[in-house]
């Protein structure tokens, strides 16, 4: 098992959810950290923490959905901290809907951020991997990202495509770059942050339908009940985190939370039928929720 102590360690998404719980436990085993996000009030409470806990800690604001961002968060981390040796790429967004509700702004949103993200910072900073020979690469893209679940279509869209850039560059380094390695972590229920940001077009319909209310705030309302149910049971995030930094000091590539991931990866490939089945299943379950969500909202569903 790998040691990372004393090394360099950027991190986007790192003022709060899984971003912040990885900086949490990366400081424990001894990492200088180098934090990005939008969210600049989260990061200075995040600097603050860990600094009382001894910790060198860098942050910087990134749109990570903004090349430009990334050129500059490469060129100042590198001369604040050095060479970064584990670039985690942690960003992104939710998005949740039925599919024929859903419009171009919820798709770009979530391919802007959770699959462009992953793109920009590559270029920005393996260049500088490869001249080092040195480094390792982690994505952070879904569960959903292996199976595609109903009602978050472009999301799924996004995390697919992640899985699929973070194993095209583990291919293309490990042939022509072997000092580099390259990990996607495939989180899958975590109550984080992620969820108050999530836009929402389920389901405008039956809400305007319904009359007599705005329905913003109660697109609002639904979004808090449905999201409470959806992730009910969650474990806590830093415990979920710490499987996760396990899994990249042992340097593997797929890093899970849970080993239903890799049945659903054996499924896809061994028995087509049952897969499906698993497919048609999930969909019946987040429908029933939907449905769930709307009678507790005095809303009655056809």
């Amino acid at each position: 098992m790998e040691s990372l102590h004393g090394k360099n360690c950027l991190i986007t998404g790192a003022a709060s959810g899984i971003g912040r719980a990885l900086a949490q436990g990366l400081a424990r085993e001894g990492m200088n950290l180098f934090l990005a996000d939008i969210d600049t009030d989260g990061l200075s409470e995040v600097k603050e923490e860990l600094e009382r806990g001894g910790a060198t800690v860098h942050t910087a604001r990134c749109d990570v959905s903004r090349y430009e961002d990334f050129l500059k968060l490469a060129e100042e981390s590198r001369s604040r901290l050095g060479d970064v040796d584990l670039l985690i790429n942690n960003a992104g967004v939710a998005s949740a809907g039925l599919i024929d509700e859903l419009g171009r702004d919820e798709w770009e949103y979530a391919l802007k951020v959770n699959t462009w993200s992953i793109i920009h910072s590559i270029r920005a900073f393996l260049p500088r991997m490869i001249e080092r020979g040195t480094g390792h690469i982690v994505n952070v893209a879904s569960g959903a990202g292996i199976v595609g679940i109903p009602y978050h279509a472009p999301y799924i869209a996004s995390k697919f495509a992640v899985v699929g850039i973070s194993e095209a560059l583990y291919s293309e380094l490990k042939h022509a770059c072997g000092g580099i390695d390259v990990s996607v972590i495939c989180p899958t229920f975590l109550k984080t942050n992620i969820i108050k940001r999530t836009p929402i077009a389920v389901p405008r319909r039956l809400l305007e339908e319904a009359g007599g209310e705005d329905v913003a705030a109660r697109m609002e309302e639904f979004k808090a009940i449905f999201w409470e149910k959806y992730t009910r049971g969650a474990p806590p995030v830093a415990k979920v985190a710490e499987k996760y930094i396990r899994g990249i000091k042992k340097k593997r590539f797929y890093i899970f939370d849970t080993p239903r991931l890799r049945v659903a990866m054996v499924l896809k490939g061994a028995c087509e039928p049952l897969y499906k089945a698993v497919l048609r299943s999930e969909g019946r379950k987040d429908l029933r929720m939907i449905e769930e969500t709307l009678k507790e909202m005095g809303i009655g569903v056809a």
